[in-house]
């Protein structure tokens, strides 16, 4: 596991310090850092990818990043005139393993772990999660719009044992509540329409409320939310997802109880995966936290703001056991707390 992200002088990020956990959920307004934050571990890691001190844009590019080296840059008081990263494994002794300097950037990692090359920024879209998009990101299990999610979810389906990965298919089934199977199958006329393109397999939902013989649905067709879900579970689950990745906007597209039971269920994926995988969510929408289990902390919660000056400032949020007995004794969920401006940028309540 990565321990410590350390950001001086990137885009928003003028000095910021993260302590990260196992599963590490960023939320904020738009604009106020957090994919930056995101990008800037892209950036280390295209770094750290190369044996030159010359990397491409390609490289950001291939980790779901945007090619900007941009410099934090502000009208009031704070102004940077270096770039520097750094990512501190468990086990570092800050010796980097890998370190890039030039007169204004350095680049540090203190670690032995090779997950921080295949560390990528996962932004899933609708259009390539149906299959009626090409994803130019390709990766495998998924590419980071979301291409191969058919074949993804195919690899993960065990109808013989009734399970999704390690999950059972049941409590998948339980969480997108409208589905009564899903399967993975070529694609035929009958599913899809000829305006469709078509491709090499697709993902059948069939809906258990509507009548047999109606009741069969393409990606193109179903909920996106469906999607979505899926494309999460994936990355939670599959062998060959990275051990090291960032999705960013996490819960888009989900109702926010399909949201929150998303984030539970991905939660403990994660925290039982083997060998462990380390993710960074971003997300708007503070009701995903009822999801979380803040008592445990390999999953950490951050508030992302801009200060007066309009650096962006990261707080982690750590919330006693006493807060939360007496937010459920009065009914008050952990977002309804958020909401309520008892958690939101205040870095431990006792």
């Amino acid at each position: 596991m990565f321990t410590q992200l350390s950001v001086k002088g990137f885009k928003s990020l003028a000095d910021v310090e993260v302590d990260l956990g196992q599963v590490n959920i960023f939320v904020g307004a738009n604009g106020s850092g957090k994919t930056n934050l995101l990008e800037s571990l892209a950036l280390l890691s295209a770094v750290i990818d190369t044996d030159s001190k010359q990397f491409t844009s390609r490289r950001i590019l291939e980790r779901g990043a945007r090619p900007d080296t941009s410099f934090s840059s502000f009208n009031k008081v704070i102004n940077t005139k270096e770039l520097n990263i750094e990512v501190t494994e468990a086990s570092g002794d800050k010796i980097p393993l890998r370190a890039w300097e030039t007169d204004r950037v350095q680049f540090s990692y203190y670690g032995q772990s090779s997950a921080i090359l295949y560390y990528a920024i996962f932004s899933p879209e609708t259009p390539v999660l149906c299959g009626t998009a090409a994803d130019n990101q390709q990766r495998k299990p998924l590419g980071l719009s979301g291409g191969r999610l058919a074949e993804a979810v195919e690899e993960l389906l065990d109808d013989e044992n009734s399970t999704f990965g390690t999950l059972e298919l049941d409590d998948l089934l339980e969480l997108l509540d409208w589905v009564g199977e899903i399967a993975v199958v070529p694609p035929s006329r009958e599913l899809l329409d000829s305006n469709v393109p078509a491709v090499r397999n697709i993902i059948r939902f069939t809906d258990r409320w509507i009548y047999e013989g109606q009741n069969q649905f393409s990606a193109y067709n179903a909920s996106e939310g469906a999607l979505y879900v899926l494309f999460d579970l994936v990355l939670a689950m599959h062998p060959d997802s990275p051990e090291l990745f960032a999705i960013d906007n996490f819960d888009q597209a989900m109702h926010p109880r399909l949201a929150r039971a998303t984030t539970r269920i991905f939660c403990e994926q994660m925290l039982a995966a083997d060998p462990p995988r380390q993710a960074l969510l971003t997300t708007h929408n503070p009701l995903s936290l009822d999801g979380l289990d803040l008592q445990d902390d390999r999953i950490r919660l951050f508030a992302v703001e801009r200060n007066t000056c309009g650096a962006t400032e990261v707080h982690r949020i750590q919330v006693s056991e006493k807060v939360l007995q007496s937010g459920d004794e009065k009914g008050f969920s952990l977002s309804r707390l958020w909401i309520m401006g008892r958690l939101g940028g205040v870095p431990n309540l006792f």
